[in-house]
């Protein structure tokens, strides 16, 4: 714990130094300062999860293909990768393109964790609620600070978990029962750490961003054509690339006749 501590010792030093901006100058309590700074990282993070978005939706395109190559091929591990390989080239799919923007956010979230538990953040650290009840219940676990557990802030973050792993998943049963196990586990390891608030604070404005863009970004992203059969090598995906434009006419056609007769 300790080399990861000093490994993300920079990345903590700016981090709090953006908080103190925020609280410092703009007279943001630590709280709105870890909600400020949240937005900060989706921002610049946004390319990287137009790219992702288009991935995801791309990659529900092509899982029936996907599903009949494992099928066909799963005797044989190696002879499979090989043509899931040639097959995401062949439709220029990267895999890895839906993990990147959680991938690179993981550093900032570990680096959060341990500022949290190590910094000093003297003065107006609340956050709503946190703060604000300091003669709660103990068993309702209402937080001093953010540096504290706070139960109300758990409950928060897996209802916004659920719901963006809902909006993200597709029709897949096995992401289907990730979206149901992922916000379950991880708030059960959350309480039993009794991990800060100003963590899952984090986490809960990142879901929330998470959820208003989805409702932005798929209305703007227009679904990709479905590849119409599993390529057999480079001249089938040529040859589904040029029936496309057709296809497109066709059901461009089809639609003008229905809007006609109506």
């Amino acid at each position: 714990m300790q080399l990861m501590q000093s490994i993300l010792q920079p990345i903590m030093d700016i981090l709090y130094a953006i908080l103190q901006f925020f609280h410092d100058n703009l007279s943001f309590s630590w709280g709105w300062s870890i909600v400020a700074l949240t937005v900060i990282v989706r921002i610049v993070l946004l390319p990287l999860t137009y790219k992702q978005i288009k991935s995801m939706r791309a990659m529900q395109l092509l899982q029936p293909k996907i599903k009949e190559l494992q099928e066909k091929y799963k005797g044989n591990r190696e002879l499979l990768n090989q043509k899931l390989a040639e097959f995401y080239k062949e439709n220029k799919f990267n895999p890895m393109g839906s993990c990147l923007p959680l991938i690179l956010q993981m550093p900032v979230f570990f680096a959060l964790f341990y500022m949290l538990r190590a910094q000093e953040f003297a003065g107006d650290n609340h956050w709503l609620w946190i703060g604000a009840f300091q003669n709660a219940p103990e068993w309702l676990h209402i937080a001093d600070n953010i540096t504290q557990f706070d139960l109300p802030l758990i409950l928060l973050y897996v209802a916004s978990q659920f719901l963006s792993s809902l909006m993200m998943s597709g029709k897949d049963p096995t992401q289907k029962m990730m979206m149901y196990i992922m916000p379950i586990g991880i708030g059960i390891i959350t309480y039993i750490g009794r991990w800060p608030a100003g963590l899952l604070l984090y986490w809960f404005t990142s879901n929330i961003w998470t959820i208003a863009q989805q409702f932005v970004i798929m209305r703007i992203v227009k679904a990709p054509e479905p590849v119409a059969a599993v390529p057999e090598g480079k001249k089938g995906a040529i040859e589904a690339r040029k029936s496309a434009p057709a296809r497109k006419k066709t059901a461009a056609k089809t639609r003008a006749a229905k809007g006609g007769k109506s």
